[in-house]
């Protein structure tokens, strides 16, 4: 963000009036087209198809399992096309037909009904994900259209910024990107080097057969008895039963299962193909990142006249006439953060879900401030929607603060002044979900430490149970503590002091958080999350998060209702 004394106000730009500014909000995605939907059932159908449903492969000589780049290439290609549904559409609307013509090889379609239909569902999620990105491109453009509208069809040059160049924008990605890609396709080169030396040694190689001794469903592996009674252990892909025999191409030192050329190589092969995956993913991003980047910068932009402020790290924008500052139309988190009153601005460019925009914002000394959005734009106002937050922004968030307001009241009306420490902490519900979570994850994180042999799950499952483990005792453990000098707030582990002109409010969010807020300047205290909110309805017990939020608030709007001596009640 940079300071410019150039008169932005005389800049002939129309205002973005409420009526324009909630026609560009209203024209959403539709419901049906979030890639959420067929994310989950395109996950759901391939897992079941994939792995739980499809029978074991068959390796023969006749038919052997080898390199099969084509199959493994597109079977690996549903891991990018899922994160693709949701950060690069335009990169899914190429690979959702792609999927499909690999989908429609026979070969796939193995098994019996239940894969079947599985596959089906593949199918019926590819076209769902498809016509969803369609929807979304769509979107975009009536955006744009609307935004132009708008304008009146007033384009400016955008300004330059200090804080970021039009370079710079996609830069780490797209090197990591690169990076990633340039040591896919090298190890892509290892294994088909690899296996071309194999298959000039099994020219001249001798075949025997082999017992298979042992076979490890787990790791995919089989450890066959060679006629020498020596053991050797293989990769494979293919099912295979102990007791029965196998032939082997025996040439030396050097051995490989007939039916499977190239299972050795199988694992580099996965590898490769991942790497490859995340690759294109962060170059397509960085590219197109900087695209957009250079070409607000390269040629006139529409701009609007708004209102603008920084809240809570992000930016937020308002139409010309909200000076209330009621309804935020969209924010983006900035490059450098600060904290200012609403101000007036004129916003460059064509907001929308991966755009790019720069704003140019008056300040009290009579200065513009430059700056570039730093993170995706968001429809309204994440601090609105989010749980964690307490701003309106939509019906159930804004039914959710009168509820809380009401509670304040409520508080107010019935509070006391407290003469001593006044405490809150977890209630017998929240003690009892937490107690019985813990429980049950500490009983599943054992049954599969104890059942897992595949050396990569256990640092998954540790990372993912000392969190979840983490969760469940805060849960139990919160409390927070108000003296005459301020809030002790207590998470996990640690305490913190905050004085009383530090706090503005406390709030209990929809999903269950416990915040206290402070003034400009002094971070909030994230208790974290606290309750358990289906089950306090449906017992009708409100949780003590709840009347905690409500009497800190109450406590901080009437200095009187506050404790002055140190010993009180709980």
């Amino acid at each position: 963000m940079t300071p410019s004394s150039v008169p932005y106000a005389d800049v002939p730009a129309r205002p973005w009036v409420s009526a324009d500014a909630e026609r560009w909000a209203n024209a959403r995605v539709p419901a049906w087209a979030r890639p959420v939907g067929p994310a989950a059932v395109l996950l759901v159908a391939v897992i079941m198809a994939a792995v739980m449903l499809s029978p074991g492969t068959v390796c023969t000589v006749a038919a052997p399992c080898g390199a099969q780049w084509l199959d493994a290439a597109g079977a690996m290609l549903f891991l990018p096309h899922l994160v693709w549904l949701f950060v690069l559409p335009e990169f899914a609307l190429v690979s959702a037909p792609l999927l499909l013509f690999w989908m429609a090889n026979p070969g796939v379609w193995q098994g019996g009904r239940a894969e079947k239909i599985a596959d089906a569902i593949v199918v019926a999620a590819l076209c769902w994900g498809w016509a969803a990105v369609v929807a979304r491109l769509r979107t975009r453009r009536r955006r744009r259209s609307l935004v132009l509208d708008a304008a009146g069809g007033i384009t400016a040059p955008a300004p330059a910024t200090n804080d970021v160049r039009a370079w710079r924008r996609g830069l780490v990605h797209g090197i990591a990107g690169a990076i990633l890609c340039a040591a896919a396709g090298a190890l892509i080169t290892t294994v088909v080097v690899a296996n071309r030396a194999d298959d000039r040694l099994a020219r001249t190689a001798t075949p025997q057969n082999a017992r298979v001794v042992a076979y490890d469903t787990d790791n995919y592996t089989i450890t066959v008895r060679l006629p020498d009674s020596t053991r050797h252990r293989f990769d494979t892909q293919g099912t295979y039963r102990a007791g029965s025999t196998v032939p082997v191409l025996v040439r030396g030192d050097w051995l490989r299962l007939a039916t499977e050329p190239y299972g050795d190589h199988t694992g580099r092969q996965s590898l490769a193909l991942t790497l490859a995956g995340l690759g294109v993913t962060l170059l397509g991003s960085g590219l197109l990142s900087g695209r957009r980047a250079a070409a607000l910068r390269h040629a006139p932009v529409p701009v609007l006249r708004v209102l603008a402020r920084h809240h809570q790290g992000r930016t937020e924008i308002f139409a010309a006439h909200d000076t209330a500052a009621l309804r935020p139309v969209l924010s983006y988190r900035p490059h450098v953060h600060t904290r200012t009153a609403l101000r007036q601005a004129l916003l460059y460019g064509t907001p929308n879900e991966g755009g790019e925009l720069i704003l140019a914002s008056a300040t009290e000394s009579g200065h513009w401030l430059v700056e570039a959005t730093a993170s995706p734009i968001r429809r309204g106002s994440p601090a609105a929607g989010k749980p964690g937050t307490d701003r309106p922004g939509t019906d159930r968030a804004a039914a959710h603060l009168r509820a809380a307001e009401v509670r304040v009241q409520n508080a107010l009306a019935t509070m006391t002044p407290a003469t001593g420490p006044v405490r809150w902490q977890a209630g017998p519900v929240a003690r009892s979900v937490g107690a019985v979570f813990l429980v049950v994850s500490l009983m599943l994180l054992g049954t599969l430490f104890t059942s897992s042999h595949t050396w990569w799950q256990l640092p998954i499952w540790s990372v993912g149970g000392v969190y979840w483990v983490s969760v469940c005792l805060r849960m139990m453990t919160w409390r927070i503590t108000a003296d005459s000098a301020g809030l002790h707030v207590r998470g996990l582990g640690r305490t913190r002091h905050l004085p009383w002109a530090d706090v503005t409010h406390a709030v209990y969010t929809p999903g269950s958080e416990l915040v206290v807020r402070c003034r400009t300047g002094v971070d909030d205290t994230r208790v974290g999350s606290v309750g358990f909110p289906p089950l306090e309805r449906l017992l009708r017990r409100p949780g003590r998060a709840e009347h905690a939020a409500a009497e800190i608030t109450a406590m901080v709007r009437e200095p009187i209702l506050r404790p002055t001596s140190d010993t009180g009640r709980t």
